[in-house]
């Protein structure tokens, strides 16, 4: 991955209703966040994580990169969509020339689009002896639509951008949120210790699941329900603009242990609208209880310890609260500013902060890639 001249790095991440960037100076000691913003969009820009009209997109982002004062005009992109295919495939340990050549032999078995269709990439999770003392390596393939990719480099290129790499959202999630490897776990034998998170980014029209265990990928997935969900059930429960209703998800959101933040509404009005945001949640809830109970039943490393959330979606008022109740598992609200040690933006600590969750994905993309 080409890194700026300046040593910059630049993630990008471009959601349904915002996009979000951040620029770090990565250092030795300690990585240093020089700018960081969020420009929200118009309707019918982006959806379920694809680009629909890249001319408008380019201008918002041209916009963004004004406002935001960016030294840089080098990215790193993730990307989440249904047209990027994630399987764990296993090999025998055999070198990289010859790994490569085999992963690109085998992935249409395992892929629905078509390979010519699509740009192919591997990273190798672990290695581990077989039953039969050979030594086999596990994989992780990501398949992606070409035709996709390439809406998201004209948009790129219309902007004045240059994307140096794209990466899949959820390993910049890894990077930013979960929990690291003691010293006695980076030895350890897979499967034998390591805490094991489910790290769930609930962007406004898609959320992406992936469960990581000792910040390895084990399992990964897209669901097409978001934020959006949410305030799009208050608009039509209450009949109010969009602006609003997303407001009375912050403010007042889902029933829980955080007190409102009422303005002036009726004891009465905010029960009404935690019961309609509630309603709204459960669908979100059952999918991914689907998506956990799944994991559980594959050939994993162990049980997940908790959710750590992060997207537009964990802004909303008590989520952490609903879901836990939900899933029976401890939920919290994860903080991708631990990897940065000094803000030098013109943000201060407590905006920052508030942004935070919005931020993890842009965060996770400008950080290195140690695996």
């Amino acid at each position: 991955m080409v890194m700026a001249k300046n040593g910059m790095r630049v993630g990008l991440d471009l959601e349904q209703s915002s996009i979000a960037a951040v620029q770090v100076k990565p250092g030795k000691q300690h990585n240093v966040l020089t700018h960081a913003a969020i420009r929200g969009l118009p309707e019918g820009l982006v959806f379920e994580g694809e680009v629909v009209d890249s001319d408008a997109l380019a201008n918002e982002l041209k916009t963004l990169w004004k406002e935001g004062g960016f030294a840089s005009k080098r990215v790193q992109l993730g990307v989440a969509n249904q047209k990027i295919v994630v399987r764990t495939m296993e090999f025998p340990q055999i070198d990289e020339k010859e790994l490569r050549a085999a992963v690109e032999f085998q992935a249409q078995e395992h892929i629905p689009i078509p390979v010519d269709e699509a740009i192919l990439d591997y990273k190798v999770l672990s290695t581990h002896v077989d039953d039969d003392g050979s030594i086999k390596q596990r994989i992780l393939l990501v398949a992606a639509q070409r035709e996709m990719v390439k809406q998201f480099m004209n948009v790129a290129k219309k902007a004045g951008l240059m994307i140096d790499g794209i990466d899949l959202q959820a390993f910049a999630m890894i990077r930013a949120l979960a929990p690291k490897p003691s010293f006695i776990d980076q030895g350890a034998p897979e499967g034998t210790t390591g805490e094991v998170v489910a790290l769930v980014n609930i962007g406004s029209g898609i959320t992406n699941l992936v469960i990581a265990a000792n910040g390895v990928t084990q399992f990964t997935r897209v669901i097409n329900l978001g934020s959006e969900a949410l305030t799009q059930s208050l608009m039509n429960h209450r009949n109010i603009p969009y602006e609003e209703a997303d407001a009375l998800r912050i403010q007042v959101g889902l029933a829980g242990d955080q007190p409102d933040q009422p303005g002036d509404l009726t004891l009465e009005t905010q029960a009404e609208i935690h019961q309609s945001f509630d309603r709204a949640c459960e669908p979100f809830s059952d999918e991914l209880r689907r998506s956990i109970d799944y994991y559980h039943t594959q050939e994993h490393v162990g049980e997940i310890s908790k959710l750590v959330l992060s997207g537009d979606g964990a802004l909303t008022r008590n989520i952490a609260y609903s879901l836990s109740q939900g899933l029976h598992l401890p939920v919290e609200i994860g903080n991708p500013l631990r990897e940065v040690s000094e803000n030098k933006t013109k943000l201060t600590e407590v905006q920052l902060e508030w942004m935070a969750p919005r931020l993890a994905i842009a965060i996770g993309l400008a950080l290195d890639d140690e695996g």
